[in-house]
């Protein structure tokens, strides 16, 4: 009797660990970009999630599977937790890289591998933000973002203004109560007025994706 309620409880951990493991196929990832580093996931805490004041996903190409790999917009997706989901799947986030003099930052898609170097962070003059290769700008200044704290009131959950060099604007999630809203710049209302100029970097990485059928635990 004990051994058989032994081999029934290896019998139902073999089944959890196979749905587990069947939900964490990232197929729709890598029929769009195989390229991986290596066979492991570098630590996650170097590139966080951006979130908007609604805890929405600020996704470049492959940060989300609302955002295709020739999909060269920013947009506000819902936020999906790794291993919440059947049908999608969690992914890495943002690298960023700064000038200490100049106080400015730069974000590059960790996922966006096969684009080129079409990974930054930027801005035109025209309120369009998109990914794009820093050779390819106009001024170094549209892949340049300051951040600027809120006021007292909205000053928690780390939320920040991010003001891009280019442009003097400020990052903006547009677009209503849709499931994919476009990200753009606009006036900068530093007075808190506008909370879809408010964004956080959040570290969600269980069980998240850096490349094809690459995840980290």
């Amino acid at each position: 009797m004990h051994r058989n309620c032994l081999l029934l409880c290896l019998l139902v951990l073999v089944v959890i660990h196979a749905c587990v493991v069947n939900s964490l196929k990232s197929d729709r990832l890598c029929s769009q970009c195989s390229k991986c580093e290596s066979s492991t996931c570098p630590a996650s805490e170097a590139y966080p999630h951006m979130t908007a004041y609604d805890d929405t996903l600020i996704a470049g190409a492959l940060q989300s599977d609302y955002v295709d790999s020739d999909d060269r917009g920013v947009y506000s997706v819902p936020d999906i937790k790794g291993g919440e989901s059947k049908k999608y799947n969690s992914y890495f986030g943002w690298r960023s890289t700064s000038g200490s003099a100049s106080g400015y930052h730069r974000f590059s898609n960790y996922m966006d591998r096969c684009s080129g170097g079409q990974s930054y962070l930027t801005a035109d003059k025209h309120g369009k933000v998109s990914l794009r290769s820093l050779s390819s700008l106009k001024s170094l200044g549209e892949a340049d973002w300051k951040s600027i704290n809120p006021p007292k009131e909205l000053n928690h959950r780390e939320f920040r203004f991010w003001v891009n060099r280019a442009t003097g604007k400020c990052l903006t999630v547009f677009g209503g109560k849709t499931k994919k809203r476009t990200v753009g710049v606009t006036k900068c209302r530093f007075d808190g007025s506008n909370p879809y100029q408010l964004f956080a970097f959040r570290f969600h990485y269980h069980k998240a994706f850096c490349c094809c059928g690459v995840y980290n635990e």
